[in-house]
């Protein structure tokens, strides 16, 4: 192209470098006169400095060690045509073995530290952007030579007012709990999405933490002698561990624990419900066996079917029901995005999983000769049950906001 051109050389009198070279042998250049290629400007942008103020004088590849001096002849004052008469050159002495040498200090690094290199590094924390985990100006840790991916801090908890959607490590600064809304929250990793339905503010999926709400563990992975025994709270996947399973979902493998925890979140004793470390989020609460009433008596049930037990009401169930995944056609129209799921449960002497795909159970917080009264929700079923029973059952858990 027009910003191409070839060089011009001269040879020694005595060596026939040129010749050499284009034969495909090495240049050599080691007499008294040596050698000479020049590129002359002509518009060519191979002779002017660009924008990092860089001339290419040669490109030279070798398996060996480079020794040469070069005479170099420059126009530092040389604008668009104007500065390149003689009286204004310079001339200066370059060796190729300092400029170049693997041993020896560069006449100029990249940003990279690469001897001649064109790499960059436009957060200036020396790392090369190429490799740079992180040149995003905005995050905290941009110009950190630790070399991490992007921090962003700031407050992470949806349930906060100073809550940052961009912040993904959060700094402390969440002071101030948002009573008034009903906004997505979050606990132990995990986002929750929420459903506003009348006045009151429901999880919109089941609970999955494995903490309370002050840090504490909640026991795990325990044994069917274990979960037989225990008054403590206590949670489990379903289909996890050696106990027996049985599942009827049309979509997942429920029986399989890694599809199961992404479906149905975790499946809970009642004792951890009723633990006073708390098991949902701060200003969230497992809701009493009235205020599920007061959701049931919202979507059209009368007050004394709501205080009657069983199965009560008329399509209560079908509008909690989520749109898909309840076996044998008994999926939901979700008419409020509640979009209850069949989690099934734990027998409450460990020894099997039942019902997921069939059947949903949901704890509330209180307690009943004994027992705990408990939501259900069957496939075939429009209404919504009402049962109370033992505390070492294993079932799902959906949180409920505080009123102010």
């Amino acid at each position: 192209g027009t910003a191409q051109q070839n060089l011009s050389t001269v040879n020694s009198s005595n060596q026939n470098w040129i010749a050499a070279f284009e034969a495909g042998g090495d240049i050599v250049m080691d007499d008294i006169f040596g050698g000479l290629w020049i590129i002359f400007n002509d518009g060519n942008s191979q002779g002017l400095a660009g924008a990092d103020k860089k001339v290419l004088i040669a490109q030279l590849t070798t398996d060996g060690t480079i020794t040469a001096q070069l005479e170099v002849q420059y126009f530092p004052d040389y604008v668009d045509g104007v500065g390149a008469d003689g009286s204004q050159d310079t001339r200066e002495y370059l060796s190729l073995s300092t400029t170049c040498g693997p041993n020896s200090p560069c006449e100029y690094d990249d940003a990279c530290g690469v001897c001649g290199g064109s790499g960059t590094d436009m957060d200036a924390d020396g790392i090369c952007d190429d490799i740079d985990n992180c040149t995003d100006t905005s995050a905290d840790n941009y110009n950190d030579p630790a070399n991490g991916t992007c921090i962003y801090l700031g407050c992470t908890d949806p349930a906060y007012l100073e809550y940052d959607a961009t912040a993904n490590t959060d700094d402390g600064s969440c002071v101030t709990l948002d009573t008034t809304g009903c906004a997505p929250v979050f606990m132990d990793g995990y986002s929750y999405s929420v459903v506003e339905i009348g006045d009151q503010c429901w999880f919109a999926e089941n609970l999955r933490t494995t903490i309370y709400l002050n840090g504490d563990v909640i026991p795990a992975g325990l044994t069917d002698g274990d979960w037989s025994l225990t008054t403590s709270g206590a949670t489990a996947v379903y289909g996890e561990g050696s106990s027996t399973c049985s599942e009827f979902s049309p979509d997942i493998n429920a029986c399989e624990e890694v599809q199961s925890l992404a479906e149905y979140g975790r499946l809970y004793n009642w004792y951890a419900v009723d633990d006073a470390r708390g098991l949902c989020p701060s200003g969230w609460h497992v809701p009493t066996d009235g205020e599920w009433m007061v959701l049931e008596v919202g979507l059209g049930m009368s007050e004394s079917e709501a205080n009657s037990s069983g199965w009560r009401g008329t399509d209560e169930g079908t509008r909690l029901k989520s749109i898909y995944g309840w076996h044998d056609g008994g999926n939901g129209t979700d008419d409020f995005g509640f979009s209850a799921l069949p989690g099934g449960g734990r027998f409450y002497d460990g020894g099997f999983y039942f019902d997921a795909g069939d059947i949903g159970y949901w704890w509330s917080s209180t307690p009943y000769s004994g027992s705990a009264w408990y939501r259900g929700l069957f496939d075939y079923s429009p209404e919504l049950g009402r049962f109370d029973l033992n505390p070492r059952f294993g079932f799902s858990v959906r949180c409920l906001k505080d009123f102010d």
